[in-house]
């Protein structure tokens, strides 16, 4: 059972809304997903995201003064071959530290944990010698040498330092012994600063000789690279305590300050609305610095740089200038590869870890604030979306090169705007899953486009490949976009073609037969048409409708028009012959094919016509009508083709033999009408200048109609229209008696 209206009209409603849903997922998905993973930030997209900001590290890393006050006494590979291998004695230690402090340092910070007695100092060699007649007076020699060993003790009490200790789940439970005191802002900062249950600490002689205590820890991400250090930490045996970081500590020692302050979320000045966030920024006396909410500095890193490090045996041997180590904080360290304290840095794949303190020191100390902005995921969100709806509008309405040149520059914007801020502002805004985000909304819309602009293609083809020439059809297909419901005025050519007898001759014809001479017949004359680039309106029966123009120009219109009819008259004994075969094969009589044409050119609305579940492209005006009235009359007349007035004033290479003013059906006036003979050839304007004398002599002196019609009998030209010209003596013969 066919559908109702009603029925038609809510599944059209239905088709179009599903087509609007299916539109609007191309980049409403792509859009959720990259809100879901800017919001969430899973552990990929957070190595993504650090992998955009390394290479704007490198593209921009932070200048680098030999004025900064941070150097490195560095226990490299040429101080372990002149001073020996390491652990050196504290002696050489001792006379290090009193040599740092000597020539000014302002805090001397040893990377590394002294947890065991030191091997070669004189009690521990005494205690490792087994009992034997001469051990008393060994050790007489090693007491002796004891008096004139520089304490490492007394040098840690005589300056400002700060040992190491190493945070730790393995290590047994010992809580190390903060010298720093601690002050927080807001919420409690505990829950969100890295914890451990215990530590590995010095030796107890030293942990009172020395002003300050820090955890030399590291935190780096899963892919092992440092790109943040902690100042504070947890400790949680045998109960919760804070502990400065080795970094948070020098600072804290070389500006003789007591307490570190830690401000948190909630604190005064900082809104997070009643929900714990975390730290905000750290205070070690005057120095202030941001932090991440763990407690930690993301580093703007400057790299490696050897204007920083101080050789220890050069320190050792007053070889570095005192001005070198004045005033500043002067870490000691390692750089040695066989001392396994190396470090990868978003700028360096490999340094000695002494040289990520000194790089945290000098971002601290330079007022450097690399963070990323607790608003970001906010703005991010923004610009995704924005982002993402202009990136679909680019792939919806731009042809594909000027749209992909589109999304390329909004990618671009987005990366540019990204790095100035990192580069200028120290602020870190993830390009990546907004670019992300657009390019699969590009992506898909485009593909999206690309299937309907083909499937829109393919049905211009089915619709068209039978009506329009190949070449025509493939420029429709290129824009679909006029095939619309609706349509334009245009100037046009309209052609009317019918076949004579056609009711007498389908009745000596079985069904069959009828529509294999239909087949017979319009198969040359659509070729005819589509030869001359013009559009098939429609079959009529036996009848053909056409024009020329539309869909596409056509701006020699009317002159094609008169060669396809011409082509048409041309092609009628090929289609007779045809057609008598066939009434020979089945035992008929044959009839001749004769076939009437008329052309008229005029202004008509063209376009797509019909309803919304289904449409005809045609043509609609009054020159329509008096197209289909001139190939009626042709019958009337006994002419094969006859032509309007505009159409003979368009088509000037074609000889029109005046046929007089008639009387055309629907028509108030008498409309002037002209037979369509040839192209213009000497010979054709020889024929219309008889024509013209046999006109003349019928509308002004019918005595000399009869010699100029019969100066016309033998003409070879004359032989289609001898009954027009007979029917014209008829007329004069009745009028005279």
């Amino acid at each position: 059972m066919q559908p109702t209206k009603t029925q038609r009209f809510l599944m059209g409603r239905a088709r179009t809304g599903a087509r609007l849903a299916a539109r609007s997922l191309l980049w409403i998905l792509p859009v959720l997903i990259g809100l879901f993973l800017c919001v969430t930030s899973p552990a990929l997209v957070e190595r993504l995201r650090n992998l955009v900001f390394d290479s704007y590290q490198r593209s921009s890393p932070r200048v680098w003064s030999p004025d900064l006050p941070v150097r490195i006494v560095d226990i490299d590979d040429a101080s372990l071959e002149k001073l020996g291998q390491w652990p050196w004695p504290r002696s050489t230690l001792a006379e290090l530290t009193n040599h740092l402090n000597a020539s000014g340092a302002g805090a001397i910070v040893f990377d590394m944990v002294f947890a065991e007695k030191d091997r070669l100092a004189p009690s521990a060699m005494l205690e490792a010698l087994p009992d034997a007649p001469g051990k008393q007076a060994y050790a007489q020699a090693l007491q002796q040498l004891s008096t004139s060993e520089h304490s490492f003790e007394q040098a840690l009490k005589n300056s400002n330092s700060v040992l190491g200790v190493a945070l730790s789940s393995l290590a047994p439970s010992h809580a190390p012994p903060a010298r720093a005191g601690f002050a927080a802002l807001g919420d409690a900062p505990d829950p969100f600063l890295p914890a451990f249950p215990a530590a590995v600490v010095p030796l107890p002689d030293l942990l009172g000789a020395a002003k300050g205590l820090g955890a030399i820890n590291y935190a780096p991400d899963s892919d092992l690279i440092v790109r943040k250090v902690p100042l504070a930490f947890r400790v949680t045996l045998p109960e919760s305590a804070l502990f400065p970081s080795l970094d948070a500590e020098a600072l804290r020692v070389a500006q003789g300050a007591s307490t570190i302050l830690i401000k948190s979320s909630n604190a005064s000045g900082q809104r997070a609305f009643g929900a714990s966030t975390g730290v905000i920024e750290v205070k070690i006396g005057d120095v202030i610095t941001a932090t991440d909410a763990d407690g930690a500095v993301r580093v703007r890193f400057a790299g490696h740089k050897p204007g920083r490090l101080l050789p220890a045996c050069q320190v050792l041997a007053g070889k570095v200038d005192k001005s070198e180590i004045e005033g500043r904080i002067i870490l000691i360290g390692t750089s040695a590869a066989g001392l396994k304290d190396l470090r990868s840095t978003p700028i360096d794949t490999s340094v000695g870890g002494v040289e990520v303190h000194a790089e945290l020191l000098e971002h601290v100390l330079t007022g450097a604030k690399l963070a990323r902005p607790d608003y970001a995921l906010g703005l991010e969100a923004v610009v995704l979306f924005f982002g993402a709806l202009i990136a679909y509008m680019l792939a919806r309405h731009l042809r594909p090169s000027p749209a992909a040149v589109g999304a390329l520059g909004l990618i671009g914007l987005s990366v540019g705007a990204s790095y100035s801020a990192f580069r200028y502002a120290d602020l870190m805004f993830d390009p990546l899953i907004p670019s992300l985000t657009w390019a699969l909304t590009f992506i898909g819309t485009t593909i999206a486009v690309y299937r309907r602009t083909e499937n829109e293609r393919k049905s211009v083809r089915e619709a068209f490949g039978r009506y329009l020439a190949p070449a025509m059809v493939e420029r429709l297909a290129a824009d679909p976009s006029s095939l619309r419901l609706g349509g334009e005025a245009r100037t046009c050519s309209i052609l009317f073609c019918d076949a004579r007898n056609f009711t007498a001759r389908s009745e000596t014809l079985s069904a069959e037969g009828v529509v294999r001479f239909l087949n017979t017949m319009h198969t040359p004359l659509t070729q005819a048409i589509l030869a001359e680039r013009g559009t098939v309106d429609k079959y009529i029966g036996d009848g053909l409708m056409a024009f020329w123009n539309a869909p596409v120009d056509v701006p020699d219109h009317a002159t094609r028009a008169c060669r396809a009819a011409l082509a048409i008259r041309r092609a009628i004994p090929q289609i007779n012959a045809v057609l008598e075969a066939q009434a020979r094969a089945e035992g008929r009589d044959h009839a001749p094919l004769d076939i009437g044409i008329g052309i008229n050119t005029g202004d008509v609305f063209v376009g797509n016509m019909g309803s919304e579940l289904r449409f005809d492209y045609s043509i609609v005006g009054d020159p329509v009508n008096v197209a289909a009235r001139l190939e009626t009359t042709t019958k009337t007349l006994g002419v094969p083709v006859l032509v309007s007035e505009h159409t003979r004033a368009a088509a000037q290479n074609f000889v029109f033999l005046d046929m007089g003013t008639i009387s055309l059906k629907g028509k108030s006036q008498n409309t002037r009408v002209y037979m369509l003979h040839a192209e213009r050839s000497a010979e054709a304007e020889a024929f219309e200048t008889l024509h013209a004398r046999v006109i003349h002599a019928q509308a002004h002196d019918p005595v000399r109609l009869e010699p100029a019609v019969a100066a016309l009998r033998d003409h070879p030209m004359a032989a289609p229209y001898l009954g027009f010209y007979e029917g014209l003596l008829g007329k004069a013969r009745d009028v005279s008696n």
